[in-house]
C-alpha cells in the first residue's frame, strides 16, 4: 500500500466522481460525502464549492473553513477525507473526516490518513490539538482514534468525543531527533 492523499481541486475528472458515488451507497457511513442521487452535474457544484470552503469563501453560517482530500493508494482514489480547520468540541463533527471504500476498511488506512491530517493540521494550520467525534456504535473508528493515542473526554448525544495534542506529538518526536 502507498496512501497518500491528493488535495481536491475544480479539475478532478470522473473517476473521482465515481468514488464520492460509491461512498454515498454505504448507508451506515457516518461521513458519507454525498447523498445517494448524487449527480455528474451536482459534482462540478460539489468541487467548487469544496475549494471555495477551503478558502473560506461564501460560506454559510453553520459551516467552517475545510480542507478535502481524496485518499488514494498510489494512484487509485480510495476515499475521501476532510479537515476542519475550526470545531466546537461541544458539537459532533471533530477535525477530521473520513470515509473509505469497503475494500479498504479494517486495515489500517484510517490511522495513517488521521497521521497525514495531524502533519497538515499541526504544519500548516498551526492547529495544536485535535477534536475527534465517533458515533457510539462505530466502534471501528473509536479504536482507530484510540490508537493514534487520543484521550476520550465525553460521551453525548451519541457521539464519543476525544482530544488529541499535536503539540505534545511533535514537540516529542523533535526532542527524540535530537
Amino acid at each position: 500500500m502507498n496512501i497518500w492523499l491528493k488535495e481536491l481541486s475544480e479539475n478532478d475528472d470522473k473517476i473521482y466522481f465515481d468514488l464520492l458515488v460509491e461512498l454515498a451507497g454505504y448507508k451506515d457511513a457516518y461521513a458519507r460525502p454525498v447523498p445517494e442521487d448524487f449527480s455528474y452535474s451536482e459534482y462540478e457544484y460539489f468541487k467548487k464549492c469544496r475549494v471555495n470552503m477551503k478558502n473560506g469563501v461564501n460560506l454559510p453560517s453553520y459551516a467552517t473553513t475545510t480542507s478535502t482530500y481524496w485518499v488514494m493508494d498510489g494512484e487509485i482514489p480510495i476515499g475521501y477525507a476532510t479537515l476542519k480547520h475550526k470545531v466546537d468540541p461541544s458539537k459532533p463533527g471533530g477535525h477530521f473526516g473520513l470515509c473509505l471504500k469497503r475494500e479498504y476498511q479494517n486495515r489500517g488506512i484510517g490511522t495513517i490518513v488521521s497521521n497525514l491530517l495531524s502533519d497538515i493540521a499541526y504544519n500548516e494550520l498551526g492547529i495544536d490539538e485535535i477534536i475527534f467525534t465517533s458515533k457510539d456504535e462505530n466502534i471501528q473508528s473509536q479504536k482507530s482514534v484510540a490508537k493514534i493515542g487520543a484521550k476520550l473526554i465525553g460521551i453525548h448525544d451519541g457521539y464519543h468525543f476525544y482530544s488529541y495534542s499535536l503539540r505534545k506529538k511533535y514537540e516529542n518526536s523533535s526532542k527524540k531527533k535530537l
